[in-house]
């Protein structure tokens, strides 16, 4: 271990670190060797972290669990548990009989046997009597005390709304105009009120109104829908054989495609993209029967929307 020299310096602790509150000094070694750490490298210690002057205290720790509401043990109904009637009924005496027909019945080695459980019956026995007054007593303190606090609150309410004004209050009172009293005293007054109230309920109902509607229009495009619904077995079976056939499906067929069995839905062609759908609305696509097809089509569908919208249902 090598000789060190030390010093002492006087330093303030006002707002200083713990290291920087230690008493230091020069330190020179007498040897070339490297001194030997206190603290090694792999204590958290071994970095200093300056710590606040004032304490840290411990967090409180957080108990896992809920503990069960207490019974209570002196219900207003119920009867006087500290009575010496209770107890007697709670606590009998042994029988003498019964004890000398055991002790009958029992060797003499046994007798000490007999004796100790005599007496752990009477401690429990006396354990029983006194924990109920005990906890009688306890129950009757703490009754006393909430009713004292309650007193207290009730008294210490009605001296607060039964006193009168602070001078203060009453020295400044005449300095006050009667447009500030209108302010400081109730609600602000609000001339608007009941015009907002009456927009407010407009609005309200309008939404509901808008809601109603909502909720008939989708009843009413339910019911229109349900003459396709698969309600039977049959009409299961039936669409399960449509859609999944063992051999070429006939909707599959497409005369102008390269594959003319019914093997693949492809056969009718990609689905229709947007494009498409606004050349074929505009009549700019590059066919010809599309071209000269006419707007039939395209007004039937749009007099069937505006007949829809006008009639508030599916068509």
């Amino acid at each position: 271990m090598p000789l060190r020299l030390q010093g002492t310096v006087a330093r303030t602790q006002s707002s200083l670190c713990h290291s920087c509150c230690a008493v230091t000094g020069a330190v020179r070694a007498f040897s070339v060797s490297a001194p030997a750490l206190q603290v090694r490298p792999e204590s958290p210690k071994f970095i200093e972290v300056p710590q606040p002057l004032q304490p840290r205290y411990p967090p409180r720790r957080q108990l896992k669990g809920i503990l069960p509401v207490p019974r209570n043990l002196f219900p207003r109904r119920g009867p006087d548990k500290t009575s010496p009637e209770y107890l007697a009924a709670a606590t009998p005496e042994p029988s003498s009989t019964k004890h000398a027909s055991i002790l009958a019945r029992q060797p003499t080695e046994a007798a000490g046997f007999v004796a100790w459980k005599e007496r752990m019956a009477a401690t429990r026995r006396r354990n029983l009597r006194e924990g109920l007054v005990e906890l009688h007593h306890r129950k009757q303190r703490i009754d006393r005390q909430v009713a004292g606090r309650s007193a207290f609150t009730r008294a210490e309410h009605g001296r607060l709304v039964r006193q009168g004004k602070r001078e203060d209050e009453a020295l400044t009172d005449p300095t006050i105009t009667q447009p500030m009293k209108v302010f400081q005293k109730g609600t602000v007054p609000d001339p608007d009120r009941l015009a907002r109230i009456e927009r407010r309920r407009a609005m309200v109902e309008a939404k509901e109104l808008e809601k109603r509607e909502s909720r008939r229009d989708a009843l009413h495009t339910l019911y229109m829908n349900a003459g396709n619904f698969i309600t039977t077995e049959d009409q299961l079976q039936k669409a399960i054989d449509r859609a999944f056939t063992k051999g070429p499906n006939p909707a599959w067929f497409n005369a102008g495609s390269a594959n003319k069995d019914g093997e693949s839905v492809w056969n009718l062609g990609p689905p229709e993209t947007v494009h498409q759908m606004l050349s074929k609305a505009n009549k700019t696509g590059g066919k010809a029967v599309e071209y000269n097809a006419g707007y039939a089509k395209l007004t039937g569908e749009r007099v069937r929307r505006i007949a829809e919208e006008l009639t508030g249902g599916k068509m």
